[in-house]
């Protein structure tokens, strides 16, 4: 026996479908979940104090680099963005980007001037050396942490120009429990062609 819209029955069932609808609508005003996500895998990103990051991003840079006096870096403006290719990205917070020049992992910020395809971008500073661009930190399993490192050569301001090179690398991180982390793995990220 089918239930009449006045039987009790009949309103339950009209109350499931106005439920159904409404969060229909509530869900039409969220945000749409990120469709390119090929750097960070769908995973949320992490909850770290600024010293924490600070720390993580010390240990992908070591883990690039042959960190000494020699080498000069600096920070890229923008983070690396969470989908293929350096276009876009967020900002670099102004407390990391600080927080990261007072540790010495990088000696300023830069955004990269760039001539043409055929030469390095140029930051304004006395010495060449490399942009360092990081996306943000994303929580992997249990305490592991994963993020990615894209480097690339720059010219001084007023020296000679140099020739275009640039990698990146996928680094998973865990806790070292001083404070500091360590890198546990690592992989070359090949550009599409």
């Amino acid at each position: 026996m089918a239930a009449r819209a006045g039987a009790p029955g009949g309103r339950l069932k009209a109350l499931g479908v106005l439920a159904g609808i409404a969060s229909g609508l509530t869900a039409c005003d969220a945000p749409p979940p990120p469709t390119d996500v090929a750097r960070s895998a769908g995973l949320p990103v992490a909850e770290l104090s600024l010293p924490a990051q600070v720390a993580v991003y010390e240990a992908a840079v070591r883990a690039a680099f042959d960190v000494g006096p020699d080498l000069y870096l600096v920070a890229h403006h923008r983070r690396l963005p969470r989908g293929a290719g350096t276009e876009g990205g967020d900002s670099l917070p102004a407390a990391l980007g600080e927080a990261l020049r007072q540790a010495g992992t990088v000696r300023g910020l830069c955004d990269p001037v760039r001539d043409g395809d055929q030469r390095a971008p140029r930051c304004p500073a006395a010495t060449s050396g490399y942009i360092i661009r990081a996306t943000e930190i994303f929580q992997g399993g249990g305490d592991t942490l994963r993020l990615n490192l894209h480097s690339e050569l720059y010219a001084a301001a007023s020296g000679p120009g140099q020739e275009p090179f640039a990698f990146e690398m996928a680094y998973k991180v865990v806790p070292r429990g001083d404070g500091r982390f360590r890198v546990v793995a690592e992989g070359r990220v090949r550009e599409k062609e």
